[in-house]
């Protein structure tokens, strides 16, 4: 009587890098996430993907302007609304001078308690729009990070959008 061993087959669970990325699934092979991101995002599908990076923000963040001054400086205005389960919407216009549209907004959501630094900066163009992909850190608590998206017709508003979001993802 002969023995034998059966081959058991294991499921094959690679995954194509389109299936990895979630961003390069829906958008194609020339665009593709951060590294980082990507490792962190993998096999997401993309209503989850938008869900955990794209969260709608308490803090929303619209109507940014800028006016080119001198020595590299525009002033930033910006209409910020603050949405609640239980209150009624509250609009503020906010102004500052910056050097850029991400250190305009980082001191519009400090002045809000939403502190947040800019770890990791990447954009792409996408189609006619700008995409932003950000890794932010809590101000004082730096292991406290967190990947966030945004989508916007221009790069300023794209900025606006991630970083709203990764402050969201950041302070809740």
């Amino acid at each position: 009587m002969q023995h034998y061993t059966p081959i058991t087959a294991t499921p094959d669970t690679r995954t194509t890098p389109a299936e990895a990325d979630p961003f390069e699934h829906r958008f194609g092979s020339t665009h593709r996430l951060p590294k980082g991101l990507r490792k962190e995002a993998r096999g997401m599908s993309w209503p989850l993907f938008t869900a955990t990076y794209c969260p709608t923000p308490d803090l929303r963040i619209t109507g940014l302007t800028s006016e080119k001054l001198r020595a590299g400086k525009a002033r930033f205005s910006a209409e910020l609304t603050t949405y609640s389960k239980t209150a009624a919407p509250t609009s503020t216009r906010r102004e500052t001078i910056a050097t850029g549209p991400a250190s305009a907004i980082t001191h519009f959501l400090a002045e809000e308690g939403r502190y947040v630094e800019i770890r990791t900066f990447r954009q792409q163009r996408i189609f006619e729009a700008t995409v932003t992909f950000l890794e932010v850190a809590h101000q004082w608590d730096h292991t406290r990070t967190a990947w966030a998206v945004g989508f916007g017709p221009t790069d300023a508003t794209s900025i606006a959008h991630a970083l709203a979001s990764g402050a969201q993802r950041i302070h809740g």
